[in-house]
């Protein structure tokens, strides 16, 4: 375990691990690209927040580490080997790779929680991890049973699985006759979790740019194609800056200012969830309007051109409003702007709505750009 007194940044290894979800994410919009219908969207939000869960947990789990520990590296690199399994099987785990999803899915939750268990003895927090380790043997056989099922059954049972998985967590791991014995403690290190937060959200917004490029990269060169690109690119821009210019600054000030650093923390993990799963529709929207720009805007790309966008800023919204106590006005504006949109172009074409969509994000923007900046986040 890390020194109580010890904080430290983000290590080379923490990053490598990180870009095993490049190609995750990369995995996630394939599945729904190939499969955009409710059902597909169903399979992918089921299959995201696992992976997110996964993500998440390992990431919580290390920062009470210390990263320069030989068994502490060791197992970064074995679960990052899990993690690729599991994402190589994400595109076809409702097909042939459901077990080897599984597999790697429950390596990486019952390895990490078992090694949490063994290292933390003695440590206050030793109990969180034995009950941890409790939920999450009760989720495998829900994950095992899923794998003979068909795929209708499958995604009943992995959606049950899940929402337990998240339910625990929420709770803090509680078990009959023993309640949670996690509770919020100030060697919690705010800035390095949420340092994994930003990592990981440019991870998942520099897939949005290579799927850009490779949707443009594999179609015919034509001036509605290029038109898509350029303004997907400038809404994924604008996601860019609604983070980095205004949501950030306000969880760095707000951790700065909290008695309670755990509850922003848990606010912003939940938030990076949300803003992914956006994120994904996102992507899977602008492929599809590059490759067929002048295809009716569907029921389905409309929740992905639209849903995305307000997704994302419904997350941030939730997470300001908790931070500060203000709920930001130009985010409510622009998540209804978002719905009337969606219905306003439902005859026309995907670059309609891709233009639309992205306006809307462009001035969320430049909205953030006018609102002041606190001095210790400006840029010299």
């Amino acid at each position: 375990m890390r020194p109580r007194e010890v904080a430290r940044a983000v290590t080379p290894l923490e990053l490598f691990f990180d870009l095993v979800y490049v190609f995750t994410v990369s995995q996630l919009a394939q599945s729904l690209l190939e499969h955009v219908d409710a059902r597909g969207m169903a399979e992918t939000l089921v299959l995201t927040l696992a992976v997110m869960y996964a993500w998440f947990m390992t990431v919580w789990t290390s920062n009470w580490l210390d990263g320069d520990r030989q068994p502490v590296r060791l197992l970064l690199l074995g679960l990052m080997f899990a993690s690729l399994l599991m994402s190589t099987s994400v595109s076809e785990a409702f097909g042939d790779r459901a077990g080897l999803f599984v597999i790697g899915y429950l390596s990486i939750q019952i390895g990490r929680t078992a090694f949490a268990v063994a290292s933390f003895r003695g440590h206050r927090l030793h109990m969180h991890f034995v009950n941890a380790l409790v939920w999450e043997l009760g989720t495998a056989p829900i994950w095992i049973a899923g794998i003979a099922a068909d795929s209708d059954v499958r995604l009943v049972l992995w959606a049950t699985a899940t929402l337990i998985t998240y339910g625990g967590v929420i709770a803090g791991h509680p078990l009959p006759g023993r309640k949670s014995p996690f509770s919020s403690d100030s060697q919690i290190y705010a800035e390095h979790l949420l340092e994994r937060f930003r990592l990981f959200f440019l991870i998942a917004l520099g897939e949005t740019v290579l799927t850009l490029g490779n949707a443009f990269a594999g179609q015919p060169v034509q001036a509605d194609r290029l038109l898509v690109l350029a303004v997907a690119f400038a809404g994924t821009v604008a996601l860019w800056w609604c983070y980095f210019h205004r949501a950030e600054e306000i969880g760095m000030n707000a951790v700065e200012d909290a008695a309670d650093a755990s509850r922003i923390v848990g606010l912003g993990n939940y938030t990076l969830i949300l803003m992914v799963i956006g994120i994904v529709a996102i992507a899977v929207g602008d492929e599809l309007a590059i490759a067929h720009p002048h295809d009716p805007n569907t029921l389905s790309t409309a929740v992905l051109i639209f849903g995305g966008p307000a997704i994302f800023l419904l997350a941030q919204l939730g997470f300001m409003r908790r931070a500060t106590g203000r709920a930001p006005r130009p985010r409510i504006v622009a998540c209804i702007g978002l719905v009337v949109l969606g219905i306003a172009t439902a005859p026309l074409s995907l670059l309609a709505a891709v233009i639309a969509s992205s306006a809307v994000l462009i001035a969320v923007a430049i909205d953030d750009t006018r609102a002041p900046v606190s001095p210790s986040m400006a840029t010299p």
